[in-house]
């Protein structure tokens, strides 16, 4: 049943954009596959020559090999950055995987998708280090496994084995078959406002001024916890179950950064990204003087 909903889903999938007025090529990329660095796909898979795109142009959208490389890609990663630095063959895989990044943004899915399943392979094969995993058992029972480093970690209750690969977690209910490993959280892309942008905005009575923050949703997250960083003062920070989130600030310069959580979950922080408050100029008055007839 999900093997037929999921083939379902893809063929009702769009295979085209049409450019909007006023859209850059990143911000085709953001409305069409939720990524404005996807805007590199999109000008390799059209030939484009810049990115320059005409109002009104149809672009070619990748098909389900894309979703194939980005997940052989996440596994690659994950096995790259908790690889221990003494590992045989680290820096060969992680060649490999710069490689297959390089083909994923030229939209050579394929390609991508077998040099990242390479670089995994290089790591798995001269996994020499004991194995690494952490236990934590909560209040009603619950255990949760995360593999750490090393070779995959076993997982069995209830007469039901689960493998758990580097980076994967399981939570096993108590009296329950573990259930399939979760994958860890990707890191959120943040795309508002654009790093180094100086906003000038309308401040209230109270001297703030609304300003929102955005990113990237990510798969499997439940919320968001954002680092709100100024340039003076003490760092805050706040949740989101969205995908945005609007705050008041006086003006001033920051620094801020997301991460996707879950239940037993939390990624990465992604790339800080900065930004400047300023107040904008206040509109100009026209007085207008009409002539009148006393002298």
């Amino acid at each position: 049943m999900k093997s037929s909903l999921l083939l379902a889903l893809l063929t009702l999938a769009p295979t085209e954009v049409v450019v909007r007025d006023g859209e850059s090529l990143a911000q085709v990329a953001q409305r069409a596959l939720g990524d404005r660095g996807g805007a590199s796909e999109l000008k390799a898979l059209n030939g484009l020559k810049d990115d320059t795109v005409a109002p009104g142009t149809k672009l070619k959208l990748p098909g389900a090999d894309r979703s194939r490389a980005q997940s052989v890609l996440e596994t690659a990663r994950n096995a790259v950055k908790h690889a221990d630095a003494k590992m045989a063959r680290r820096e060969e895989a992680a060649a490999k995987l710069k490689e297959a990044e390089t083909h994923f943004q030229n939209a050579r899915y394929q390609d991508a998708a077998k040099a990242a399943d390479g670089a995994w392979k290089l790591l798995s094969e001269s996994a020499a280090q004991p194995t690494a995993f952490t236990v934590a058992v909560d209040d009603t029972g619950a255990t949760t496994v995360k593999s750490v480093s090393g070779q995959p970690v076993r997982v069995e209750a209830e007469g039901v084995t689960r493998p758990v690969l580097v980076g994967e977690s399981v939570r096993v209910e108590k009296g329950q078959p573990p259930p399939a490993p979760r994958a860890p959280l990707s890191v959120p892309h943040p795309t508002q406002p654009a790093d180094r942008l100086k906003l000038s905005v309308q401040f209230a009575k109270s001297g703030l001024g609304p300003i929102t923050l955005a990113w990237q949703a990510v798969e499997g997250a439940e919320g968001y916890e954002v680092e709100l960083m100024p340039q003076q003062g003490e760092k805050r920070v706040l949740t989101a179950t969205a995908t945005q989130l609007k705050v008041a600030l006086p003006a001033g310069t920051y620094r801020w950064s997301v991460r996707a959580l879950a239940r037993d979950h939390r990624s990465e922080a992604s790339t800080e990204q900065g930004f400047e408050v300023a107040e904008a100029p206040a509109k100009p008055i026209n007085l207008q003087v009409q002539p009148s007839k006393w002298k």
